[in-house]
């Protein structure tokens, strides 16, 4: 079993969208998968067809309100999901100050980790207390971004606070790679960052590229993954093989 965090503190970054796209092509290469929304807009709730509003949520397990087997929701075969919503905003103001905040997360999913093959965590863009919870449950982390120069800016930092977590709380914790995402080929800027990348960061830039394409935009819309919604577009091409590369590194 292993637990995969999908982070990076800048918004727009595909983050939710790679978590939905990779737990459904390994739910249908019969795999147990289990995502959990720790962003506080739950749009990887809503993603997922769930009225983020009307169900309980991963904060309910930790005020002690639900048990979490109570929370977990059918999505599609061998894809599970727990939910959140804006009620983790007012959770973290109050628990931020409390010792032993960071493992919150870890200490919840202990008694279901072993039903699940893997679990995806998808973080909100902040170093806040959902990312820093998602941190300290996962084995690895997959940073998502953009080839552009706002996003290539702020990712040495990120990976100074995994590795403070690391330090901290998760000796466990890796990262296994950095994907772009909204990749336009054609653009001779996007190209020379994507080089500027690799040349950075090395073999930890996976060499799947997320390509730009409205059918990714569409499916999210539909509430749907990308394979089911066209399976023989650009996006669902990608996000399968980085599927493929990413069971090559865990």
């Amino acid at each position: 079993m292993k637990i995969i965090a999908i982070m990076n503190q800048k918004g727009g970054e595909a983050k939710t969208t790679t978590v939905r796209n990779l737990s459904y092509i390994l739910s249908q290469k019969k795999k147990k998968i289990l995502t959990i929304d720790m962003d506080a807009q739950g749009n990887l709730t809503t993603n997922s067809g769930i009225l983020k509003r009307e169900v309980n949520t991963i904060v309910d397990v930790f005020n002690g309100e639900k048990n979490i087997n109570d929370i977990i929701i059918n999505v599609s075969k061998n894809l599970d999901h727990i939910s959140n919503n804006m009620s983790m905003a007012e959770f973290a103001l109050f628990l931020e100050k409390n010792s032993g905040w960071t493992r919150i997360l870890s200490n919840s999913i202990k008694e279901i980790e072993q039903e699940y093959d893997y679990i995806f965590i998808d973080c909100p863009p902040a170093l806040d207390f959902s990312t820093y919870n998602a941190l300290g449950a996962a084995d690895g982390v997959i940073i998502t971004l953009q080839a552009e120069e706002n996003s290539v800016e702020g990712i040495s930092d990120l990976i100074r606070s995994i590795n403070m977590i690391r330090e901290r709380d998760n000796a466990e914790l890796k990262v296994l790679g950095v994907v772009i995402t909204k990749f336009k080929k054609s653009t001779n800027l996007q190209n020379q960052f994507k080089n500027l990348l690799t040349e950075h960061f090395g073999d930890l830039v996976f060499d799947t590229v997320i390509r730009d394409t409205i059918k990714i935009s569409e499916a999210n819309y539909n509430h749907k993954s990308i394979v089911e919604f066209d399976k023989k577009s650009n996006g669902a091409k990608d996000y399968i093989a980085l599927s493929k590369e990413l069971l090559k590194r865990i």
